[in-house]
């Protein structure tokens, strides 16, 4: 189903946060990923449709049979080099197989499948991971779920559980941390989001336990080559040895994390450095410093089930939410791409002021309430 409606309606958070929203589409049905093309966009759909927004148009570019639960079309990225090769990578869910990563060509004909860049990655109604993203080395890293089968996670033989780094092609990088593996990092249960900090830092979510293994404990991850993060031995603050720490986690509270994004770029003064991250269960997004020491909840309850943040090249920082994947209670409107604004807008000539402001805040020396007033006195209200 296409969305309904292509608008722009400015929302505002009721607590202040230094950041606002503006809805861009509604009625977008289960949306999963987005990937930014100059001015133009694609959006997976979990049942399988991908959607290209141009010149304020969504239309309807390739749908594909695919496998339902936490299945179906997830994750989308574009080559580095796309403005001379159109390429664009797709996750999904065979319906009766493996979750598979395909490449395709964006030609004048549609999309046109090119190859499978991998596959045989196992699948299950939960736990497919599903993000697929390029790194600053112009590698492609896709992150894959356990498949309900926990005992996946630690096996190197296995794609289960793991995040994978291919070269474009497909091929297995020479200096991937096993030999002739496309495995980078393992032991994790169900990662959903995956980014870089400007000093190549790499971090990723992952989904804590909900049953036989206990429950929350969701994580925030610094990812390391040849990285084992434990699941199931190690959750949470429980880390066996050998096994790499958590950066962050939830306690005994659920967020369900899914998309990750290091912000930078000068747009939204609040989050520049941070680290944000969509939290379904949580229903909130999640703003962390690169080292830990802070975290915030923006937004908790105002959107329902936040999927991901996805920032555009140039910076700005969208949101899409999850409210109509059958674990949420959808609004008319659901579901959401939401573009973040500063708030309030303050003059270029104040950027290095307002930056000094939010850096005392997350020390812990002012206030939210003393950082607002300040900005509004730059912004001249």
């Amino acid at each position: 189903m296409l969305p309904a409606v292509f608008f722009t309606m400015a929302l505002a958070a009721p607590a202040f946060t230094g950041v606002a929203v503006d809805v861009i589409l509604e009625g977008i049905d289960t949306p999963w990923d987005v990937a930014f093309v100059g001015d133009a966009a694609y959006i997976t759909g979990r049942d399988g449709t991908l959607h290209y927004l141009h010149n304020d148009t969504l239309r309807e570019l390739l749908r594909i049979s695919v496998g339902g639960g936490e299945g179906g079309l997830l994750g989308v990225a574009v080559h580095p080099e796309y403005d001379s090769n159109r390429m664009v990578y797709l996750y999904h869910t065979d319906p009766f197989g493996p979750n598979t990563v395909s490449r395709y060509v964006h030609s004048a004909e549609g999309l046109l499948r090119d190859r499978v860049i991998i596959s045989d990655i196992p699948s299950s109604v939960y736990h497919n991971g599903g993000r697929i993203r390029f790194g600053p080395d112009m590698m492609l890293y896709v992150a894959t779920g356990d498949a309900g089968n926990a005992g996946l996670s630690r096996d190197i033989s296995s794609l289960a559980g793991k995040i994978l780094r291919l070269g474009p092609d497909g091929e297995v990088p020479a200096d991937n941390p096993f030999p002739n593996s496309p495995v980078f990092a393992y032991g994790l249960r169900n990662p959903q989001g995956m980014d870089w900090t400007v000093n190549g830092t790499m971090l990723a979510t992952d989904h804590g336990p909900s049953g036989l293994y206990g429950r929350a404990h969701d994580e925030i991850n610094v990812i390391v080559p040849g990285g084992d993060y434990g699941w199931p031995e190690s959750i949470g603050a429980h880390v066996e040895p050998g096994t790499v720490p958590p950066l962050l986690h939830s306690g005994s509270d659920t967020w369900a994390p899914s998309g990750l994004e290091y912000v930078s770029g000068g747009t939204i003064p609040a989050w520049e450095g941070m680290v944000v991250y969509g939290a379904l269960r949580g229903e909130h997004v999640g703003v962390l410093s690169v080292d830990g020491s802070y975290h915030a909840k923006m937004f908790e309850g105002e959107f329902g089930r936040v999927r991901a943040p996805i920032s555009h090249p140039n910076g700005t920082v969208y949101l899409i939410t999850s409210n109509t994947d059958g674990r949420g209670q959808p609004s008319e409107h659901d579901d959401l791409l939401l573009k973040v604004r500063p708030d309030p807008p303050i003059p270029d000539i104040y950027a290095d002021t307002v930056t000094i402001l939010w850096d005392l805040h997350r020390h812990g020396i002012i206030g939210v309430e003393q950082v607002r007033s300040a900005l509004l006195y730059l912004a001249g209200r």
